[in-house]
């Protein structure tokens, strides 16, 4: 089904049957059914099969619904200081930038939604953790991720989780239908063409409960894709125009950290993988310089990000 969005972004959704399989199926039924193309490389097809084989028994596909949020971005690092470990007032994480002369064309990873807290009372606290392509040295990002958003006040909580997609500087897209809870692991992939690229597909899979939802996107209008850097993130994002308070969210491990780039023109396959923690680590100051959240590259394909402010 196509639709359009406010500002200008165009979404396109998938309804396969609830019997589709896409172990057998081939790769003009996958990209039918809104999965992506099965790899021909080896290394990428034996993690496609390995997600896909874990999900056996379990994967309900779910056509997703959307909610525009004008008033939350998820926008480029904002930028404090070089000095070997990027610093910013908004992320923390993980960045690698593409090899010369190419463009990342597709970023995953895995992680596990993390429980948040409330540092303070009577005030609404934000943790974002996405995977995305472009925004540090690019005016755009391309990204796909989940929200968690709490607020307390004497004894109770309000919070809420769930996850969205943005191609910046177009506001946040919830997806309204698609569940998770704190403990739940995600599988994250989003796919595009490299530099140039006006569309991105995306690819959500719950692997505790095995819900799966897909779907493909436009640029806010006269914005193409960089395709200079990938990132695993956890953020905290711009509300109502102002930058928002990271809430207490523990720790977050992305794992599976992979991005791949290749040269204009190359196929989906076609180019250079590149491990996310074999980049630059990012860690979050808030406005008086104090860090709040610090990105630590554990391997090559893992990344932590850890909650260092405030305690509750």
């Amino acid at each position: 089904m196509h639709s359009t969005l406010p500002e200008g972004i165009k979404v396109t959704t998938f309804s396969p049957p609830q019997d589709f399989d896409p172990r057998t199926a081939s790769t003009a039924e996958l990209v039918k059914a809104g999965f992506p193309p099965r790899p021909e490389d080896p290394h990428h097809r034996a993690r496609y099969d390995q997600v896909l084989n874990r999900l056996a028994g379990k994967m309900h596909y779910i056509e997703p619904t959307f909610r525009h949020n004008p008033d939350i971005t998820h926008g480029p690092r904002k930028q404090v200081k070089e000095d070997g470990t990027e610093t910013s007032t908004n992320w923390s994480g993980g960045v690698v930038f593409a090899p010369r002369g190419e463009s990342f064309r597709w970023i995953e990873g895995d992680w596990v939604v993390p429980n948040v807290g409330a540092p303070t009372a009577n005030q609404w606290y934000y943790c974002s953790n996405w995977i995305g392509i472009d925004g540090d040295g690019s005016r755009d990002v391309c990204q796909i991720g989940f929200e968690c958003e709490i607020f307390r006040t004497g004894p109770f909580v309000i919070s809420r989780i769930y996850p969205w997609f943005e191609w910046f500087p177009a506001g946040e897209v919830e997806i309204t239908n698609f569940s998770a809870r704190p403990g739940d692991m995600i599988t994250a992939l989003l796919c595009t063409s490299g530099r140039g690229a006006t569309s991105a597909s995306a690819y959500f899979t719950n692997r505790t409960t095995g819900a799966t939802t897909s779907l493909s996107f436009t640029a806010p209008p006269g914005r193409s894709l960089v395709g200079n850097s990938a990132e695993w993130i956890v953020e905290a994002p711009t509300v109502g125009g102002q930058q928002s308070a990271m809430a207490d969210y523990g720790e977050v491990f992305f794992s599976v950290c992979e991005a791949f780039a290749g040269v204009p023109g190359g196929g989906l396959f076609q180019g250079t993988t590149v491990n996310g923690g074999t980049g630059d680590n990012i860690n979050m100051n808030d406005s008086a310089g104090r860090e709040v959240s610090a990105g630590n590259l554990i391997t090559p394909t893992v990344i932590q990000c850890e909650y260092v402010g405030t305690l509750p």
